[in-house]
């Protein structure tokens, strides 16, 4: 289906429209993103035990031994 103006919507992605928040709103999206960040931060964390784990395993035989093939 084609649109009547090729362009529609344009505006509201690039954010050249702009809303006006209230304090009430401006207070729920600090904490939203105060939220976020722990969650984010508790993401990071198990990333990096699941990658601090991976390094100490042991590289296996028969794949030890394909890259000494390579040598």
């Amino acid at each position: 289906m084609a649109r009547d103006n090729p362009r529609e919507g344009d505006a509201s992605l690039s954010g050249t429209e702009k809303s006006v928040k209230t304090d009430k709103e401006k207070s729920s999206d600090a904490a939203k993103a105060k939220s976020r960040k722990g969650r984010d931060d508790s993401l990071g964390r198990a990333l990096k035990s699941v990658y601090d784990e991976t390094l100490r395993e042991d590289i296996p035989d028969d794949l030890r031994d394909l890259l000494g093939k390579l040598d």
